[in-house]
């Protein structure tokens, strides 16, 4: 089999990238508390959840049973149906297990209301049993939602296989942690004006003492330096500043960064390679990515070497730099117009059970569409072949992954036909909401600003504080100094009076005094206390690391709420989503009647 040029060109251009990432997976819209098909990724199951149970009465003989939620044995089992289609209990699992993810640790204690999440499924199950009544699954959008997704999936499970116990070289993993894991040990100098920052580099350049020359600059208070006392990881410093570390010897001087205020010259003293597990383990990840990736691309040329053979004279039709020779001056629309009804051949895709004819005429609808300012300017010669390699290399990919993932058998493993299966149940559930719920709802003008006037609190700057603050080591002292200052005693007397403060240099003091804070950006413990705090108002908090501080609100600025016009958008959006949801609950009352629902969940309250 011939491959031609141009694939020789796709091949290069591609081949330091996994095709899977150039796919964009069409997914379902969302609409109001609604589910997208987004959330189809399968969640981790937290360790301390593979120990539930929950109590189902069995369809057949109504026994009510404890079953392990994530028991592969029970995984089949009806939890509920919806006009007979049953929703299994992994179905079930994953949703619990989806929302234990999503959720706060303290939301999750009590125990679960199984009742509850269970309504979710059931709803979409309801809403799919109408939608395909309606229809909404022969439409050309859906059914384009579907295919698409079909084929990613398939072809993202062909790649998989390929990377099933893969493993990476330990040495390659170590010369890579090595590179990783290196800190420095840097002599900073700050240089106030460029023209000294410059001047110094150049007669240091010239043969100069780069220590003496930086001093001579700190003497004259023309730089400021910082010693080196400390490594530093270059994964700490600015990304700018460790890759000029990064290829450097011990005593090198770096160039000139601009700082904040002023110039950053440093010197490398020392670099050296530090133990970090955490480090190690991310090498070994990219490492791992790395050769998957490679393994991959790999597997698809083959793949294409396998199935596919160019046509060369629909190849030179395609040659958009010999185009551009014989007419520079001609436009998108000119060139891409007559090759859209091209219908030669030019790749034929086979196996022993079909044949893909893949036209110039395909190409040329696919670079049209990409051509998102028109086609009525010059073409860019270079760009536009650049296009074409990506656009057949998808092309292909798209083909080749599917012939050999349907030669495998994979469109018909259990684990293909469950997400398959999952995704038209949202992409269906969503169509639904938009066609079905979603037009005529409105939100009124009235309602919008009902819901203002009673949620101001919600819409309001938050209260604004000046204070002043002393830290303390020691509680005792802390509260003698708040006896003094509710006695009449002046602030700054106060603070030259008293023992036990902390250090102005101990980087564990808060920052409560001096500035006007916001109340939520105050430690958590301290908001509940300064709530509705007004000027003169005196406070003790505990702090974090054993300091305690008192508190005198120097200016106190109450919360204002913001102008109705300024949060009406805001504002709609959350009645028009609550009104979706409202009417999407009364269609569930309504199709319950019409699709024979049964749970065979037990509450645990009964």
């Amino acid at each position: 089999i011939e491959k031609g040029a141009t694939m020789q060109k796709v091949f290069m251009t591609f081949s330091s990238a996994l095709t899977l990432l150039l796919f964009t997976i069409v997914t379902a819209s969302g609409f109001g508390g609604g589910m997208t098909a987004s959330e189809l990724t399968e969640p981790t199951v937290a360790r301390d959840m593979t120990t539930l149970s929950i109590p189902i009465r069995t369809v057949d003989s109504g026994e009510i049973q404890q079953i392990p939620l994530f028991s592969s044995k029970y995984a089949q089992t009806p939890v509920a149906t919806v006009n007979t289609e049953p929703i299994t209990l992994k179905e079930f699992a994953l949703e619990l297990a989806n929302m234990h993810n999503s959720m706060e640790a303290a939301e999750m204690k009590g125990g679960q209301n199984y009742i509850k999440m269970l309504d979710r499924l059931i709803t979409i199950k309801l809403v799919k049993q109408e939608a395909l009544n309606i229809g909404f699954d022969r439409t050309p959008v859906v059914q384009k939602q579907i295919e698409e997704f079909a084929l990613t999936t398939m072809i993202k499970q062909l790649l998989a296989n390929e990377i099933v116990d893969l493993q990476v070289d330990a040495e390659q993993v170590e010369e890579l942690y090595r590179e990783m894991a290196i800190e420095a040990k840097l002599t900073n100098y700050k240089i106030f004006e460029q023209v000294d920052a410059e001047t110094l580099l150049a007669n240091y350049h010239s043969g100069g003492d780069f220590k003496a020359l930086a001093d001579k600059l700190v003497a004259e208070a023309k730089a400021e330096v910082e010693a080196a006392t400390e490594y530093a990881p270059l994964k700490d410093l600015l990304p700018a500043i460790a890759q000029a570390v990064y290829p450097m010897q011990n005593g090198d001087v770096s160039e000139i960064f601009k700082a904040e205020s002023g110039y950053i010259i440093f010197r490398l003293e020392d670099k050296r390679v530090y133990e970090d597990p955490e480090t190690r383990l991310v090498a070994a990840n990219q490492l791992l990515q790395k050769t998957s990736q490679k393994k991959q691309m790999e597997y698809l040329e083959a793949l294409v070497d396998q199935y596919a053979s160019f046509d060369k004279e629909a190849e030179e039709a395609l040659d958009f730099a010999k185009i551009a020779e014989l007419n520079p001056e001609a436009k998108g629309s000119e060139i891409l117009g007559p090759l859209s009804k091209d219908q030669r051949t030019l790749v034929t895709v086979a196996n022993d059970r079909e044949m893909v004819l893949i036209t110039i005429a395909d190409i040329a609808k696919k670079l049209e569409g990409s051509l998102y300012h028109g086609t009525e300017k010059v073409l860019d010669p270079v760009k536009m072949d650049r296009e074409k390699e990506s656009v057949i290399w998808n092309s292909l990919v798209a083909v080749v992954g599917r012939l050999e993932a349907q030669a495998q058998g994979i469109d018909k493993t259990e684990a293909y036909l469950e997400k398959l299966t999952n995704f038209e149940d949202r992409v269906l559930f969503d169509t639904f909401i938009a066609k079905a719920v979603v037009p005529g709802i409105k939100v009124p003008e009235d309602d919008a600003k009902k819901y203002y006037y009673n949620h101001l609190e919600d819409y309001a700057s938050p209260l604004m504080l000046k204070m002043n603050s002393l830290a303390f080591t020691k509680q005792e002292s802390a509260q003698d100094a708040l006896k003094k200052l509710q006695a009449g005693s002046d602030f700054k007397w106060v603070s030259a009076n008293v023992n036990d403060l902390a250090d102005e240099s101990n980087k564990d003091v808060l920052g409560l005094g001096g500035s006007l804070l916001s109340v939520n950006a105050l430690p958590h413990d301290l908001q509940h206390q300064v709530t509705g705090a007004q000027q003169g108002d005196l406070f003790i908090f505990a702090g974090p690391n054993d300091l305690y501080y008192v508190l005198t609100v120097e200016a106190a600025y109450p919360p204002e709420a913001k102008p109705y016009e300024d949060v009406r958008q805001e504002i709609g959006k959350v009645i028009y989503s609550q009104m979706i949801n409202d009417a999407l609950d009364e269609w569930v009352i309504k199709l319950k009647e019409v699709y024979e629902t049964e749970v065979f969940i037990v509450q645990n309250d009964h």
